[in-house]
């Protein structure tokens, strides 16, 4: 603006007639340095999200390894609760969850900031909510009375007294197995439920399996191999 005003005068002063090329040369030149600030706040804003990237994806494995268990620990824990448990696809969802948050800062870093890639993000966040929402429902709470459960995108809570208890199968797995040991846990109406063992479970066997054998549920001991 203040070039325009000066180039303006220029042109205005008495005896003075500014060549025309020089004059065009400038204006040139003031519209090439206006482009180029205006190309380098949009560089600046790209690399921007390309760190938010490389950031997303270095803390991904902290990320998917601890929400999962401190969203079922803090919603569900409370009085007279002797096991929460996150089940392992919990960790899997979130983890798709997590991916579609990384997903939506690369594009925005690959595609720069235009408005595909600014759409195509937005999709992506919603669906890394939808997503991560349907990780944090599901779960597996014992207490003394009861035990319940939820699957993923589960619209209801299942809950069953230690009574409704049919059958309780241990498989044991041989310690050079990469497979975990696992319970199934079958109800009278049919239903199961499969929990993988590891150091909460195993700490909580002897209450559950004292509970369920109170009620004459046939326990029983498999050794599996794979």
């Amino acid at each position: 603006m203040q070039n325009d005003k000066w180039l303006k005068k220029l042109m205005e002063r008495p005896g003075l007639e500014p060549d025309q090329k020089f004059v065009q040369s400038l204006r040139k030149l003031k519209n090439l340095r206006g482009g180029s600030e205006m190309l380098y706040k949009r560089y600046e804003t790209r690399h921007i999200f390309m760190v938010l990237a490389i950031c997303t994806f270095l803390i991904s494995p902290l990320f998917v390894l601890l929400v999962p268990l401190a969203v079922v620990h803090t919603i569900h824990y409370q009085y007279g609760v002797f096991l929460v448990y996150a089940p392992s696809v919990n960790y899997w969802v979130i983890g798709v969850g997590w991916f579609f948050v990384f997903l939506a800062f690369l594009l925005l870093f690959l595609l720069d900031v235009k408005k595909l890639s600014i759409v195509l993000s937005i999709i992506c966040i919603i669906a890394s909510g939808i997503v991560s929402f349907g990780g944090s429902t599901s779960y597996i709470k014992m207490t003394s009375d009861d035990i319940s459960f939820r699957g993923i995108f589960a619209k209801e809570n299942n809950i069953y007294g230690w009574d409704e208890v049919k059958k309780l199968i241990y498989y044991e797995m041989e310690p050079e197995d990469k497979e975990a040991s696992y319970y199934e846990f079958y109800f009278k109406d049919g239903q199961m439920l499969t929990i993988k063992e590891n150091g909460h479970v195993a700490e909580a066997q002897r209450t559950f399996f004292s509970l369920v054998q109170d009620e004459g549920v046939e326990v029983q001991y498999v050794t599996k191999e794979e």
